[in-house]
């Protein structure tokens, strides 16, 4: 009788568990395209967000970019963005050492950034908005994981 009990109780219940385990974790089955670039001399640094808390009030933003400033070097940080060979725009942090600023230049696409959608970034050190410091550039791309 005990066998029985247990075989009747025990062998659903565990059925059930491996159900709810395998459908309720959605971010395990998707990928996290978040990537960082750093100027070549480590001046600045740009944070692809596939996924997080955006610009203050804002809520949650799918696909983003923060760029900083990592260091007290008398240089500002500037960005360029590219979705899949298209140009998206540029952005300049001067706000000194050790600031940050989001900047979304995925917004004017329905979906953001679609998984395998190649993405693109270059950061350079600048004197001023694209006044290059020239060795300092680095530049990155690769492909989007789940979109």
């Amino acid at each position: 009788m005990t066998r029985t009990l247990a075989r009747r109780v025990l062998l659903p219940l565990t059925a059930a568990l491996t159900a709810i385990l395998m459908t309720t974790n959605p971010a395990a089955a998707a990928g996290n395209d978040d990537y960082t670039v750093y100027t070549s001399v480590h001046g600045g640094a740009v944070d692809f967000i596939d996924y997080g808390p955006g610009a203050t009030g804002g809520g949650n933003n799918d696909d983003y970019l923060v760029i900083r400033d990592i260091a007290a070097d008398g240089h500002g940080v500037q960005v360029w963005a590219w979705l899949h060979g298209k140009y998206l725009g540029t952005r300049y942090n001067g706000g000194g050492a050790w600031s940050s600023m989001i900047y979304d230049p995925y917004t004017i696409f329905p979906n953001n950034v679609a998984k395998n959608e190649v993405i693109g970034l270059k950061i350079c050190l600048v004197d001023g908005q694209d006044n290059l410091i020239q060795p300092s550039c680095s530049s990155l791309e690769w492909p989007s994981i789940d979109g």
